[in-house]
């Protein structure tokens, strides 16, 4: 009896109705979740491996221009125009371009026969070097200069490196003329493919999981070395695609984004891959965490809707047994129910006794009903008010979140969400922005000699002259200590300078309390295309404030020319 009772009750009925709808819609929107946030992070992923690769890509076509570019123009110089090909003065200058770029493994000169007259590095001279594509068979043989026919593919030589890997090399080449424009020769370079692998190292994310491979325009695998000839790349992607999810030649699925070398038309193809399962991790912990997050949810509002029709049933019971206390008498009255649930059983009973009182509390409980309208209107109004109290209190917390007490200036925090707005607006729109770095020298000094007091005094007597000096777009803050910041919009290294400089004077010559003179060292930096996030920014004005304490403070240094 008493579990029929419970089972019948009205608020395990409620319960179990709410949980169950709230589960299948949980469920639902799952489902579709499940669907966008998969085409969202194949997306994202796909993007962010096609911008890695097409940053892999430039990088090798800037060195590449770089080096041919090099060797074209050292060609060119009186040296190699006017000078013995095997005197000294020649063979000092091969010595001293292989050691300027460290990837040079061999630099020579040959001559129209095919011989090596002067070299640095690796071949002896008085070999020949005729079958060389690089080497000119006699002296009307046509030679294009330009970068397609100079940089020859990656080709493996006989020597081995400690490792045990074949030495790979791209090579480089220009013709040799005297002044009267005849032909003297051929100065060619061996360039160790190690600079490929470091251009990746340097880009590739640590502990990413992200594998790198460069492909030919045959399909051929030149990098990583321990692919080549025993891994298959995928068929070039169609110009609209720059990344795709599918199978991997071999097997696996993967992720992979794409970008190509076009430089000298050499048709080497960037590849960035990842494996599927590793590139969606996050969705299959996403999932795992939603499906877990909608039983406790469901759980969750089942109990509270328990609760809920509890706190109405209970009152509906009570308001029943005083019915039967109060009423008295009316007991021929047939209010019996069949059916339903126990508490509306109850009610009808409670009810019967009820309805003998009725009318005689009718003006009782409208007035009861008057006093309960004037005393929610009183306490909504008193909501109100404490509303608005809240949000008072909150956007003030706000603002003391991002301001510093002591000098009123922005805070770090502040800062930082400054950068990155401005970071993305340069991103966006290309609008230059700076960054100034400063500190006050010797201010361990200051505190140690007259107090943190007076060093107190010291920062807000700066801060002030900042904000003086600043100009009106300029965004100032305390950085962290003594150390402040200047965020400077729309300007580039040379306005910033004068504004330091400005700065750093206004600051010397101002009298400051207690101590009288105090100076700023200061660092300076401008957005860079390269940067990836503000901070990179930031980190080199902070390497310039270094250069400048390190240089005697009291003095301006701009970020190291690159």
């Amino acid at each position: 009896m008493i579990r029929r009772a419970l089972l019948d009750s009205f608020r395990l009925r409620l319960a179990a109705l709410f949980g169950g709808l709230f589960l299948v819609s949980a469920l639902l929107a799952a489902v579709c979740l499940d669907q966008v946030l998969s085409d969202r992070i194949v997306r994202d992923q796909g993007e962010a491996m096609s911008s890695l690769a097409g940053s892999i890509a430039k990088a090798i076509e800037a060195n590449l221009r770089e080096r041919h570019r090099e060797v074209l123009l050292l060609a060119q110089t009186p040296t190699y125009i006017r000078a013995p090909l095997d005197g000294d003065d020649l063979r000092q200058s091969l010595e001293r371009t292989k050691q300027a770029y460290k990837y040079y493994a061999w630099i020579g000169i040959a001559d129209t026969q095919g011989k090596i007259v002067s070299a640095a590095g690796g071949m002896l001279v008085g070999q020949s070097a005729a079958k060389r594509p690089w080497f000119i068979h006699g002296q009307h043989a046509p030679f294009v200069g330009d970068i397609h026919q100079a940089v020859l593919l990656a080709k493996l030589m006989p020597n081995h490196s400690p490792q045990g890997e074949p030495l790979r090399f791209v090579d480089f080449a220009s013709p040799v003329y005297d002044p009267s424009g005849k032909l003297r020769g051929v100065l060619a370079t061996h360039a160790l493919w190690d600079w490929v692998e470091d251009i990746i190292r340097e880009r590739l994310p640590a502990q990413s999981g992200l594998e790198t491979f460069i492909v030919d325009r045959h399909g051929n695998l030149l990098s990583p070395f321990e692919a080549v000839g025993k891994m298959q790349a995928p068929a070039p992607m169609p110009a609209a695609l720059t990344f795709r999810l599918g199978p991997w030649p071999g097997g696996g699925d993967y992720l992979y984004g794409e970008s190509r070398v076009q430089e000298a038309g050499l048709g080497w193809r960037v590849i960035v891959r990842q494996p599927k399962q590793q590139a969606l991790a996050t969705l299959n912990r996403l999932r795992g965490a939603l499906m877990l997050l909608g039983l406790a949810a469901s759980a969750l509002l089942m109990a509270a809707v328990y609760r809920l029709a509890t706190s109405f049933s209970r009152p509906l019971e009570q308001l029943a047994g005083t019915a039967q206390r109060v009423g008295g008498g009316e007991e021929d009255a047939d209010w019996a129910i069949r059916g339903g649930t126990q508490e509306l059983r109850q009610l009808s009973e409670a009810m019967r006794n009820m309805t003998s009182s009725l009318l005689a509390r009718k003006q009782q409980l409208a007035d009861v009903n008057a006093n309960l309208e004037q005393m929610v209107a009183d306490r909504t109004e008193q909501l109100r008010e404490s509303n608005h109290l809240l949000l008072r209190k909150a956007a003030e917390l706000a603002l003391q979140a991002r301001q510093d007490a002591l000098t009123g200036l922005h805070n770090r925090m502040a800062a930082n969400e400054q950068l990155q707005e401005e970071h993305l607006r340069y991103k966006r729109a290309g609008a230059p922005y700076a960054v100034l770095l400063l500190d006050v020298d010797h201010f361990k000094r200051v505190n140690d000699t007259f107090g943190h007091d007076a060093g107190d005094r010291v920062l807000r007597h700066i801060a002030d002259t900042l904000r003086d000096s600043a100009r009106a777009t300029d965004f100032v803050a305390r950085y962290g200590g003594e150390e402040f910041l200047l965020l400077l919009p729309a300007t580039d290294a040379a306005g910033a300078a004068v504004l330091a400089e400005k700065i750093r004077a206004a600051v010397e010559q101002s009298q400051a309390p207690d101590v009288g003179r105090a100076t700023l060292s200061i660092g300076l930096a401008t957005a860079n295309a390269a940067d990836a996030q503000p901070e990179a920014t930031v980190k080199r004005a902070d390497l310039a404030l270094y250069r400048a304490k390190a240089s005697g403070r009291n003095r301006v240094e701009a970020e190291a020319a690159s």
